[in-house]
């Protein structure tokens, strides 16, 4: 159901995404150490936004599905379960998300990030007690590589296109979008029936405030959602993990 929802609204945005691919700037290179001209940073292009009535109708459909629904519900699940319970939750599905984050290594061409994941699936799935513990990461040093199929499309010049917020899912780009289902057909927690709605309860559970932050410091929060949205996803291709 995920992957068809997104296939119909990525369908209605596809238009959009061509007229604005054209224009839309390269993202900034690294400033080269030994250029005694170059700049020490540059302003990161914004992300186009020709749908933006439709695109902030979403985002105040997911601020009320927030603050009506999935708060109040991961505050239940807080109030029940240990923090130390929730971490666990939040290690087991993203050690599930292995064969998601090794495709994308070895499509990028990136060796030692596939070789990263697949000891840190080795070891927490052992030692780490089918992954609710990441002994990987906090004995070895192995850090998850968080590469997906949206920065692979990336590395390979594929830009955003411009900017849409889904339903449910949130910020995004018509890249992304079609990342974003490619990598659900790769995670095993696809397939696992409640896994999906479990994961998104237990992460907010584990984020609470945050949101609500977001919300009193910024003029605007649907600019500023974009804005970061945009700033992350570019700095995410631009550099490895």
């Amino acid at each position: 159901m995920k992957a068809t929802l997104l296939a119909l609204c990525l369908a209605l945005a596809l238009p959009f995404a061509a007229s604005a691919a054209e224009g839309e700037p390269p993202a900034p290179r690294p400033v080269e150490d030994d250029d005694p001209f170059a700049e020490e940073e540059k302003p990161v292009p914004p992300l186009a936004d020709p749908i933006r009535p439709v695109n902030r109708a979403f985002y105040h459909v997911n601020d009320k599905l927030y603050f009506w629904l999935f708060r109040p519900v991961a505050q239940g699940w807080r109030a029940v379960v240990p923090k130390i319970a929730r971490v666990g939750v939040s290690n087991f599905f993203g050690n599930l998300g292995t064969p998601r984050r090794f495709a994308n290594c070895l499509l990028q061409g990136d060796l030692r990030g596939s070789g990263t994941e697949l000891a840190r699936l080795g070891v927490n799935s052992t030692v780490g007690l089918a992954g609710l513990a990441d002994p990987a990461r906090g004995w070895l040093k192995l850090r998850p590589r968080r590469e997906d199929f949206g920065q692979t499309l990336g590395r390979y010049g594929i830009g955003m296109g411009l900017y849409l917020h889904w339903p449910m899912l949130g910020p995004s780009s018509p890249r992304d979008t079609v990342g974003s289902v490619a990598d659900a057909a790769l995670d095993p927690a696809t397939y696992l029936p409640g896994a999906g709605i479990l994961q998104r309860i237990n992460h907010t559970s584990l984020h609470l405030g945050d949101y609500e932050d977001l919300k009193k410091r910024a003029l605007d929060p649907y600019a500023a959602i974009r804005d970061a949205y945009n700033q992350r996803r570019r700095h995410a291709i631009a550099t490895s993990d």
